[in-house]
């Protein structure tokens, strides 16, 4: 080895073998000083008790994924999907990107009110609308999008109209809230779900960020659609990995939520007690318990608890006849009789995990919110679930 290599040479090279190492510390930590910045803003916004569900979402926004959100409170649902597609947040939410992702917000119970008899041509014309008004006079895509009409918007031109979004460096984001009602309606056929499938997941990155939002999983679907589908893979199996199930908050994190109320500890626990740990609920549960304040009611607690009890009561008579009978039947029958469950194991680790059930300290089931408790007692059994 020469005296060049070993004096001048080594030296340099190490040293810039120091200079890159230090260079990417200091980006990678910029990049997430960054991000933790965004996310920071983001946890302050009104939208208390799902960060961590809109932070996931965003990701797979951002990265062209789907996602599917699953709850039996549609309003839950209908605030995350406002907040992730609300302009006024875009730059806050997805930086560089925000000007280059175009949403679509569809509610499905709207669309079939609207047209009853509605075809996959009128939802790919409702779909795409936001779409289209990007596109400038004489545009190739908007020839491409025209084309997909004079077609119907079959699959082969709905799949190249995706894919030429790419070179602008757009992504559509479509939204389809309660898309469970598409079962049993006139778009409940193979053509039409396979065209979705193949429109967010044949290209990744896809140019279509895909989330679907209602009250069953995937898993169901799945179930459901697997007379129209008995030999192919289910059509939504690809957003397994997206999937969000809204359940309950933990303990700190809805004493962190009313601890941000002037409320006494007393009261904190009153409105964990009525409302369980569903952010929906607790705002709800909050804002009966300040309206009984403010108008200083002799005995607050108790006016809070008819005023939410009245607020959510048509609420719970929705969840229960929307859920599968045996779903249902095991609720009736943990608050109303004292029967063995060990028939409804499926159906009590659903329930679990959408945050109507949690174990007590002796690891015994306990029905959450408590308000379903007072409204399954005072129902009658054949008014409470649906068959």
């Amino acid at each position: 080895m020469s005296i060049l290599t070993l004096y001048y040479i080594i030296p340099v090279l190490a040293g810039l073998t120091v200079a890159f190492v230090v260079a990417a510390i200091y980006y990678t930590f910029q990049t997430q000083k960054e991000h933790l910045s965004r996310d920071k803003s983001i946890l302050s916004n009104a939208l208390a008790g799902r960060k961590k569900e809109i932070i996931r979402l965003r990701g797979y926004i951002l990265t062209g994924q789907s996602s599917a959100i699953v709850s039996m409170l549609s309003q839950d649902r209908s605030n995350i999907l406002g907040y992730l597609s609300d302009p006024s947040h875009s730059e806050e939410l997805y930086g560089k990107q925000a000007d280059k992702l175009i949403f679509s917000r569809l509610d499905i119970h709207s669309l079939f009110l609207k047209n009853p008899t509605c075809q996959p041509e009128h939802f790919w014309e409702q779909a795409l609308k936001p779409l289209v008004e990007k596109f400038e006079p004489d545009s190739f895509l908007l020839k491409i999008y025209q084309t997909c009409q004079a077609n119907q918007f079959d699959e082969y031109c709905l799949d190249k109209l995706i894919i030429q979004l790419k070179p602008e460096k757009w992504r559509l984001v479509l939204m389809l809230e309660r898309f469970d009602e598409l079962l049993d309606s006139n778009l409940d056929k193979p053509e039409f779900f396979a065209t979705l499938r193949q429109l967010a997941s044949s290209h990744f990155p896809s140019s279509l960020s895909l989330i679907i939002s209602g009250e069953i999983s995937l898993k169901q679907f799945h179930e459901k659609t697997r007379s129209i589908n008995p030999k192919g893979s289910p059509y939504l199996n690809f957003m397994e990995s997206g999937e969000i199930v809204l359940g309950n908050l933990s303990d700190s994190e809805i004493d962190e939520l009313l601890r941000e109320m002037s409320f006494s500890k007393q009261e904190r626990q009153f409105i964990q007690n009525i409302a369980g740990g569903h952010p929906h609920f607790l705002q709800l549960a909050t804002s009966a318990l300040q309206i009984a304040k403010e108008t200083q009611e002799e005995q607050p607690l108790e006016m809070a608890k008819k005023d939410f009890y009245s607020r959510v009561e048509s609420m719970l008579t929705n969840i229960m006849h929307s859920w599968d009978l045996k779903v249902c039947q095991a609720l009736v029958v943990l608050v109303k009789e004292n029967k063995p469950l060990e028939f409804f194991n499926d159906e009590l680790s659903l329930l679990e995990k959408q945050g109507f059930l949690v174990k007590d300290s002796q690891n015994q089931w306990q029905v959450s919110p408590h308000v379903l408790v007072d409204f399954i007692k005072n129902t009658k059994p054949e008014n409470l679930c649906k068959h």
